[in-house]
């Protein structure tokens, strides 16, 4: 019952209208092939519960019977345009995919178009995940049950409602909604709650503006939350986002978030991603950080974060990756850092710390913070332009930064 003919370029052409004939079919995936022209409105005649044609050169319309696959749970129909490879007919002539017409260069395969029909959507009452990431959707405002489409990557010109239809009780089973990367104008509404068995919710780098509403607190198996790069979100990390214990990951960088990290935050025992940077948070790191032992990613880093960093963040032992730079953070950098032997990139540049960075810590460069592609240790030891002295003392930093001017460059080695 499983048609699987993907990864390998191998299919050149288009999908035939007689695979209707699949009647007893109910998974397709044609994925990573050279297949071009429009979706067959009969895709729509099979039994299918999951629809794989991403990464081909498809172009034209989605057609409405689409919408009558109430069975569907899956849909993939991203990277439709944009993308160049090449396959070979069996007699040897080269197909360039990023042309929709075969071996004809008839002009840049355009990927699939037009306007969604948010309101078709939620006759796909099964559906879980949906993704036409690139392709070229355009111009519509999304009707409220559309949500759930994956449409990271597009220029796309949508907007969230303020109110969400009954629509979207029928699609009790919808677990990943990823809407990165668009034009979405309009606060977060907070209807947004009914999705009550979303695991993953991702609206970064839109045009969100507003408060995230209390109600996110209802979205009890939530593992991923991420507004990152909105700019315009404000106010506080609603307190009830605190009480999501499947909860693993928390974006929110690049907003105008206001508010003091709370201690509650210590609840997340398996929290493994935290970016709260670029924001405008204040107050000192709260104990209850010091908790995440899980924790492998922090990113605080430009915001109004004060006082001393506690011996404690030894305690986070899985760290890969730490940025506390562009706060005032204040006091010497604790040695207690050496603990944590998985660090990648360690950032403490532009801070009014001062002393010097710890041998336990300058110790890890022997180990896992050693420059790769990214450069893995900073702080502000650059000597001063009038004193020559620098800010704070590093032997084994990869860039220095001067306190005053906040310039930085890559350090001498010996």
């Amino acid at each position: 019952r499983i048609l699987y003919l993907s990864d390998e370029y191998s299919l050149i052409g288009e999908i035939p209208a007689e695979i209707s004939r699949l009647d007893h079919v109910d998974s397709i995936s044609l994925r990573k092939n050279c297949l071009y022209g429009t979706l067959p409105p009969e895709l729509g005649e099979l039994p299918l519960k999951y629809l794989g044609l991403a990464e081909n050169a498809f172009s034209g319309f989605i057609p409405e019977t689409l919408f009558n696959l109430t069975s569907v749970e899956y849909v993939f129909l991203s990277f439709q345009n944009g993308n160049r490879w090449n396959c070979t007919r069996s007699r040897g002539g080269i197909v360039d995919i990023y042309y929709s017409h075969g071996d004809q260069a008839q002009g840049a395969n355009l990927g699939l178009q037009g306007k969604i029909l948010g309101d078709k959507i939620s006759n796909l009452s099964s559906l879980r995940t949906i993704s036409i990431t690139k392709n070229q959707f355009s111009g519509v405002s999304i009707a409220s049950s559309s949500l759930i489409f994956i449409v990271h990557g597009h220029s796309y010109n949508a907007l969230i409602p303020k109110t969400i239809s009954t629509d979207i009780s029928s699609l009790k089973q919808l677990e990943n909604m990823y809407a990165e990367s668009n034009k979405i104008r309009s606060s977060i509404p907070t209807e947004i709650a009914l999705m009550e068995n979303i695991r993953v919710l991702d609206l970064s780098q839109n045009y969100l503006t507003g408060e995230i509403p209390q109600d996110v607190g209802n979205l009890k198996r939530l593992e991923y939350f991420a507004l990152s790069g909105n700019g315009g979100l404000s106010g506080p990390l609603p307190s009830s986002l605190f009480e999501l214990k499947s909860l693993q990951y928390i974006y929110v960088q690049e907003n105008s978030l206001t508010g003091k990290i709370p201690s509650s935050i210590g609840m997340y025992q398996d929290l493994v991603g935290l970016n709260l940077g670029s924001n405008e948070f204040t107050g000192s790191l709260p104990n209850g950080l010091y908790n995440l032992t899980n924790l492998m990613f922090l990113y605080l880093h430009e915001n109004s974060l004060g006082g001393s960093i506690s011996d404690k963040i030894g305690q986070l032992t899985a760290l890969t990756q730490l940025s506390l730079y562009g706060n005032p953070f204040t006091g010497t950098i604790p040695s207690s850092l050496g603990l944590c032997e998985e660090l990648e990139n360690l950032y403490l540049h532009e801070t009014n710390l001062h002393g010097t960075v710890p041998e336990e810590v300058c110790a890890l460069t022997m180990k896992s913070l050693v420059p790769q592609e990214y450069n893995a240790l900073s702080a502000d030891c650059y000597p001063d332009i009038e004193t020559l002295v620098p800010f704070i003392t590093c032997g084994c930093c990869d860039i220095c930064c001067d306190h005053v001017t906040l310039e930085c460059v890559t350090a001498v080695m010996e």
